[in-house]
């Protein structure tokens, strides 16, 4: 059986679409969300925060791997809220860790693009991460402890994910545009910071395959194409038929933010496109397939 912490989240969810069929999944979850109506799934309430729950829930579980997308991901509340970022990312993992290692369970780690600094693009899995805010800081923490704590891992590291999410979670940057456009909004969209966005589709597709073919060690994750946000609101509105004069190119100083962003976080995949003779997407291509997704979800409706 594997257990996915997070499961309703963006990537918890696609993982679930992507899994083969007669897969076992326990996923776990913490909120108010409506789960998929998966058959091969059974979901449950937990704080993986919370180590006695965890393990009380876990107990009986035969769980051959573990996949880590839970903690919080929001840069901003990171920064604002320190105890809070702190408990949700690292004593979670410390938590999941124990877990692993008393199940004797593979441990796959969700980590992030937010562990460098964006000055020297395009990064590979060898750069060593240099984080500019807390929630970098943060994860490389978490990598480290895994690292040194579970023999049998692995470390992805996703870029910024865009796909169609449930009305309950925090929407992808894809969404946000796309929503906002279709309401007739102006929108500031920012043309300073690049990185090459992934469609999580494609990201759990390879998360399967790497764990399937027992790799190990950190793998990078992302699209083919660098861009940023500017030019990224211009292929949505330029698939989905929308206005693109309701978007404005700004800098990124035009938002208060309270945590410092990287600038060009963008990767290179060629570790993983040689290990897994995968290509990466284009862009474009990712959003004519949410369009068809989008588009076939209202002819079942």
């Amino acid at each position: 059986m594997i257990l996915i912490t997070g499961i309703t989240g963006l990537l918890g969810s696609a993982l679930c679409e992507q899994a083969e069929k007669n897969c076992s999944i326990h996923g776990i979850y913490l909120g108010q969300y409506k789960v998929m109506d998966t058959p091969s799934v059974r979901y449950s309430v937990c704080d993986v925060c919370d180590r006695d729950a965890l393990f009380g829930l876990l107990d009986r579980d035969d769980i051959e791997c573990v996949i880590h997308t839970a903690g919080i991901a929001s840069v901003d509340d990171c920064e604002q809220k320190p105890e809070l970022a702190h408990r949700s990312n690292v004593i979670g993992t410390k938590n999941v860790i124990e877990l692993v290692r008393a199940k004797n369970a593979r441990l796959v780690y969700i980590s992030s693009n937010a562990v460098f600094d964006g000055t020297k693009p395009p990064y590979s899995e060898e750069d060593t991460p240099h984080p500019i805010n807390r929630y970098g800081a943060l994860k490389v923490e978490c990598e480290r402890l895994v690292r040194e704590n579970v023999q049998n891992h692995l470390v992805v590291r996703p870029i910024l994910m865009y796909g169609l999410n449930r009305p309950q979670e925090r929407k992808s940057f894809l969404m946000w545009i796309l929503e906002t456009l279709k309401s007739g909004k102006q929108i500031n969209l920012v043309n300073d910071v690049y990185e090459n966005p992934l469609l999580t589709n494609r990201c759990a597709d390879a998360i399967w395959r790497l764990i399937e073919r027992g790799k190990s060690g950190i793998y990078h994750i992302a699209g083919k194409d660098i861009l940023n946000r500017y030019e990224a609101g211009l292929n949505i509105a330029r698939v989905f038929g929308l206005d693109p004069d309701l978007m404005t190119a700004v800098p990124s100083s035009f938002f208060p933010s309270l945590a410092p962003r990287p600038r060009n976080t963008s990767y290179t995949t060629a570790k993983i496109e040689r290990e897994l003779k995968v290509k990466p997407l284009g862009f474009e291509e990712g959003c004519l397939f949410l369009k068809k997704r989008i588009l076939s979800q209202k002819t079942a409706e």
